[in-house]
């Protein structure tokens, strides 16, 4: 996939440090400015007591749509399973007995207290385990006044556009588009779906599917930042960092905040220069009209 021209928005001290060790730093989520960013707010669509009924008029519809495949959930739900489509396959009358049985509104077949509880465990457990990643998120605006004010100190910081580095097969080619929505994703978009992945799914597959949509989706209050991020997972046994290198090359424009000070400028070119003299050097201003503009040094 080709990538858009990406910025990195910093304020001076982080310009300073950024190009001084020659390494960006790769935040962790409860870093983030957005405190839901990188997290689940629930399982399911749906409440847990609307979820169960759907799981509890699904389940037999998945098991005969799967009746002559191998589950892949994990023993002892595995053995169960075998059991319920050998049932199934015997007696072809008994997947409906099943499903009215589990469907009468008399009986209750699952405690929804239990589950919205275990549910709100399982919430925690899965946005602590977020935590484990570190990410690098750009946006595609140069020229962005929220981005400036919010991200580059008021204007007095600078951006970095960032090209990754073919030839080296850099890290950056990963960098991946934020999808914007509503509201946080639930962990199962489809609940019965979910049952399905879960007894009959590629699990690998699955659970790729789930993290990738946790990290790159966020709210619509966020749509003008539109944001680009590299999301690296620290590592079993791997102690916790913040910063990676880059390529020198990698760093190709630097751009001047419009209030910058003197002293600053002469510091984060003299830093840049160091890395490449190749980079090309921009300053801002305002055009006639007010907006924001970069000349050329």
């Amino acid at each position: 996939m080709s990538l858009p021209p990406l910025y990195k928005y910093l304020d001076v001290s982080g310009a300073k440090l950024t190009l001084g060790n020659r390494a960006f730093k790769h935040a962790k989520p409860s870093d983030f400015n957005d405190t839901e960013d990188l997290t689940i707010q629930s399982i399911f669509a749906e409440d847990t007591e609307e979820a169960l009924k759907k799981i509890a008029g699904g389940f037999t519809e998945v098991i005969l749509r799967h009746l002559d495949e191998e589950p892949t959930c994990s023993s002892p739900m595995k053995e169960k399973i075998k059991v319920i489509q050998q049932v199934y396959r015997a007696n072809p009358g008994a997947a409906e007995l099943v499903w009215t049985e589990l469907m009468n509104p008399r009986k209750q077949i699952y405690d929804v207290e239990y589950h919205r509880d275990r549910a709100q465990a399982f919430i925690a457990e899965i946005n602590e385990f977020m935590q484990g990643y570190r990410v690098l998120c750009l946006s595609t605006h140069k020229d962005s006044e929220r981005m400036w004010t919010e991200y580059a100190e008021n204007h007095k910081g600078v951006s970095l556009r960032i090209q990754p580095s073919l030839a080296k097969d850099s890290k950056f080619q990963l960098f991946r588009p934020v999808i914007y929505r509503e509201k946080r994703p639930p962990l199962y978009e489809d609940t019965l779906e979910s049952i399905d992945g879960a007894l009959f799914g590629d699990h690998e597959v699955r659970i790729k599917e789930i993290v990738e949509r946790i990290i790159y989706t966020k709210t619509l209050a966020w749509q003008h930042e539109g944001e680009y991020r590299l999301a690296i997972p620290i590592r079993k046994d791997e102690e916790p960092w913040i910063t990676l290198p880059y390529h020198p090359e990698e760093i190709t424009e630097l751009y001047l905040g419009l209030e910058m000070e003197e002293s600053d400028i002469e510091d984060i070119v003299g830093k840049a220069r160091l890395i490449s003299r190749d980079i090309a050097i921009f300053r801002a201003k305002r055009d006639a009209g007010g907006n924001l503009v970069f000349d050329k040094s």
